[in-house]
């Protein structure tokens, strides 16, 4: 197997936070993700570096998790070289022919904070420390200690996906992605996907990487349906090539209880508070917005010409 071992130094970081909080994907499970700010702002070679040892990034940080009492998410990413859509990929994007897909900066404006989290309470994902203000979208999703760009999904003028990107020399991050879940039926995160994917290829960029994945995590099951991908176990890189050989697939619960200790050693657990913030939807009033047209990605012949032998 592959190892997860750099070809340059790590970038120097330091811890700017540290704490225990309760895990937004699997219920019961203490977090531990120990925020660290790179002491100069992160190069394309240092993010292949970081990416390769299994760091995400959020705003001007990044992170691995260190949770005491679960191993259950690991990184995932994908080989954009060698990549082939299936027949439902080749789906999604027929379904998703009539979007606009823009490549731009990472932008601070009414509509995105308002999709954002309209986007994350349908998933379950605000908690207690959330963010929900313009300030907070700012420091997760504007401010990059590396080389980001925002990848926008249009309807005509109306906004109905958000992806930011990291950019390295060889690798490609997913920061984030969320989307309007009134066009849930779109499959917008797995059509996003794909035209990352061939935005990655169409540029010599290798590994796209998907962030963490957890094999009982609702939120997360979109990642472990790309074959062939890597996944970051215990410090290496294993190669899946299908769903028939991969163990997460045929029992997602016993392959997560697997890296979890029995339920007694987990009380310290129970006095993390689990209370989901309640919201209303005035957040998601207001006007639609004007986006700029910039570079748009690459067309879709790479996906129309495609054997229909997979």
């Amino acid at each position: 197997m592959p190892k997860a071992e750099p070809e340059a130094i790590p970038p120097a970081t330091r811890v700017v936070q540290d704490r225990f909080e309760a895990c937004v994907y699997r219920a019961g499970q203490v977090a531990r993700c120990p925020a660290r700010a790179p002491l100069a702002r992160l190069s394309p070679e240092g993010l292949d570096v970081l990416l390769a040892e299994g760091d995400q990034r959020v705003g001007q940080t990044v992170f691995r998790t260190e949770c005491p009492f679960c191993h259950a998410c690991e990184p995932v990413r994908i080989d954009a070289t060698t990549f082939k859509p299936s027949r439902t990929h080749r789906r999604v994007m027929a379904r998703n022919a009539d979007l606009r897909v823009e490549i731009g900066p990472p932008m601070l404006t009414r509509r995105r904070v308002a999709l954002w989290n309209r986007h994350r309470r349908s998933r379950g994902l605000l908690t207690e420390y959330s963010r929900r203000d313009p300030v907070g979208y700012q420091d997760w999703l504007v401010e990059s200690c590396a080389s980001t760009v925002e990848v926008r999904y249009l309807d005509g003028s109306r906004l109905v996906g958000v992806s930011l990107l990291d950019l390295g020399v060889s690798s490609a991050n997913s920061a984030y992605h969320y989307f309007d879940p009134a066009v849930d039926r779109r499959s917008i995160g797995v059509f996003s996907v794909l035209r990352e994917l061939q935005f990655c290829a169409s540029v010599g960029i290798r590994w796209y990487y998907l962030g963490l994945w957890a094999s009982d995590a609702n939120a997360l099951r979109y990642k472990s349906t790309w074959y062939p991908h890597e996944r970051l176990i215990r410090g290496e890189w294993r190669r899946f090539e299908s769903r028939d050989e991969d163990p997460a697939r045929e029992d997602p619960v016993a392959y997560a209880a697997a890296a979890s200790p029995p339920p007694a050693e987990q009380t310290a657990g129970d006095n993390l508070s689990r209370a989901i913030d309640a919201f209303d939807d005035t957040d998601c009033d207001g006007a639609p917005e004007a986006i700029p047209v910039t570079t748009l990605l690459p067309p879709d012949a790479a996906f129309n010409t495609l054997d229909e032998d997979d």
